[in-house]
């Protein structure tokens, strides 16, 4: 059985893995198009809202360049 998910979203990868940490059921990695990585330990309690999470983090990177 396969515990990561891999989806694509707005030009960034994003990794969900099934992982318990403390209150957490999953964790996430979110990679640039230029190979930054973030990983989030404390991803959500369930797979769909870990991925919700995930794009939450890229769309407030993409505000946070606009700002600049």
């Amino acid at each position: 059985m396969n515990n990561t998910t891999i989806d694509a979203y707005k030009g960034w990868s994003i990794s969900v893995t099934a992982e318990k940490n403390m209150c957490a059921n999953f964790s996430f990695d979110i990679i640039s198009p230029s190979g930054h990585r973030q990983h989030v330990a404390m991803g959500g309690d369930n797979r769909w809202r870990a991925m919700e999470r995930a794009k939450e983090m890229i769309d407030m990177e993409f505000a946070l360049a606009e700002a600049e």
